[in-house]
């Protein structure tokens, strides 16, 4: 069973075209990545630092936006 932040992470790359591999590796090195809300039922996606824990989402007006090497562990 798949936890709630691997879940996020794998619609993520989905949105993106990626699997969760090709994500982590094309965004790497990047100055913005990938983030996406982590409130239950919300699939809001932008770009953000990628170190960034606490993203603006403009979906759920919460600061609830991690980025995609935070969610992978990478950071």
């Amino acid at each position: 069973m798949q936890t709630a932040t691997e879940d996020k992470l794998e619609t993520l790359a989905k949105q993106y075209g990626y699997s969760v591999e090709e994500l982590i590796a094309e965004y790497a090195l990047d100055d913005t990545v990938p983030g996406i809300c982590m409130n239950p039922g919300c699939e809001y996606v932008t770009e953000y630092e990628p170190d960034q824990k606490n993203g603006w989402c403009g979906a759920c007006r919460t600061t609830t936006v991690r980025s995609a090497l935070i969610l992978a562990g990478v950071i």
